[in-house]
């Protein structure tokens, strides 16, 4: 018996849809770097099991990935409208989701902001009460957000 589906969403297209069968992880905004190329401002990311997530057109995503040292994750977006999707570390058994390509409502909140040592200059962050990390959650080390 197939799992319910707990969630979905996909690209601003809509060349890329995905549903989710498990439980999502609340969204953890990112401010590093490389989310804020790539985003165009700080990441909203939430994750789920790997084995959770269906993508309906997997030949439609396509994944880059940012030379550098050490383990690196692959991002996935949607190879005609360019939205970005994914934020995947092979190693791990979940999937990052941005979480703005979600249907609402998507029940989730804000659990936190990481890196926030590499914010922009002109962001303002503001103590909404949630945890704020220099680097990833639950460490100030120079590690991916899980």
């Amino acid at each position: 018996m197939t799992a319910e589906v707990r969630a979905s969403g996909g690209c601003l297209c809509g060349e890329v849809t995905y549903v989710v069968r498990g439980p999502l992880r609340d969204v953890l905004v990112c401010h590093c770097a490389d989310c804020r190329r790539w985003h165009g401002h700080a990441a909203a990311m939430t994750s789920a099991r790997r084995d959770d997530v269906s993508v309906n057109a997997p030949e439609s995503v396509r994944w880059f990935t940012v030379t550098g040292d050490g383990p690196r994750p692959r991002r996935g977006f949607c190879s005609l409208c360019g939205a970005s999707l994914f934020w995947d570390a092979p190693e791990r058994e979940t999937i990052g989701i941005a979480a703005g390509t979600l249907e609402q409502p998507t029940g989730l909140k804000s659990a936190g902001h990481v890196y926030v040592s590499q914010a922009a200059d002109y962001e303002h962050l503001v103590d909404d009460g949630s945890p704020h990390r220099s680097g990833a959650a639950g460490t100030d080390a120079a590690s991916p957000p899980r």
